[in-house]
């Protein structure tokens, strides 16, 4: 019998708000990084058939170039759409006490907000270009 094997697919695509401002920073290697809290909302009809909320709240994280655009862009409660890769890593602290993490390093994100096109102080072809220079790839 042969072995089976399967690929390796790590990807995530979220959609919510910022729960928090960001952080950036600058790390110890000279390289750009801005992290968050995202809130993802969903809504379900629980077994009464009345509407419930529940909120699920994700690390994420951002490098370099896409880092410095967003990071004087984003604020608490900005909509985005972060698409990337799940990530985890563990340590123990001072006190030998084991911590993990999970965070989903950000490849692309779309701002949901349109600033000032959106107000009405540009042009639909203003609006369409703003929408296009929203989503920026890094490579990972």
């Amino acid at each position: 019998m042969s072995e089976l094997r399967l690929p390796s697919i790590n990807q995530v695509t979220l959609s919510g708000r910022l729960a928090q401002d960001p952080e950036f920073r600058i790390t110890d290697g000279g390289h750009p990084r801005l992290s968050a809290r995202l809130a993802v909302n969903r809504n379900y009809r629980d077994r009464d058939g009345q509407w419930q909320s529940e909120a699920s709240f994700f690390n994420i994280v951002l490098w370099q170039k896409l880092a410095e655009v967003h990071a004087d862009r984003l604020h608490k409660g900005t909509p985005v759409v972060a698409s990337g890769r799940l990530r985890s890593y563990s340590w123990r602290d001072e006190e030998e006490q084991p911590h993990s993490v999970v965070d989903v390093q950000v490849r692309t994100l779309q701002v949901l907000e349109r600033g000032a096109a959106a107000s009405g102080d540009g042009d639909a072809s203003q609006v369409e270009e703003a929408d296009e220079a929203e989503e920026l790839e890094v490579a990972a």
